[in-house]
């Protein structure tokens, strides 16, 4: 079945590109064979700094087997800064 999640994490980056690499490759490493997508990107804060905070909202894609599940997506997201996805099936 194919699902899709949303969420917002806030990290520490280097810039916004930064923010994006890592948002997508995180996701990628957590979920092989998804399509992770960036939707938003904005400083959590006013003051220039070589490591500054991000705010950044995503989508996730992907398919998974009927008898997996969502809860199987929770249990590879569980522990990591993704975990609060919001899970719909499509």
């Amino acid at each position: 079945m194919t699902v899709h999640g949303t969420g917002r994490v806030v990290l520490p980056a280097y810039g916004l590109a930064d923010a994006e690499h890592q948002v997508e490759k995180e996701l990628e490493e957590a979920w092989p064979g998804c399509r992770a997508e960036v939707l938003d990107v904005a400083r959590t804060d006013d003051r220039a700094r070589i490591v500054e905070e991000f705010a950044v909202r995503y989508r996730v894609r992907g398919t998974v087997a009927k008898t997996d599940g969502l809860r199987s997506l929770r249990e590879r997201f569980s522990g990591t800064r993704f975990s609060g996805i919001s899970w719909d099936v499509i």
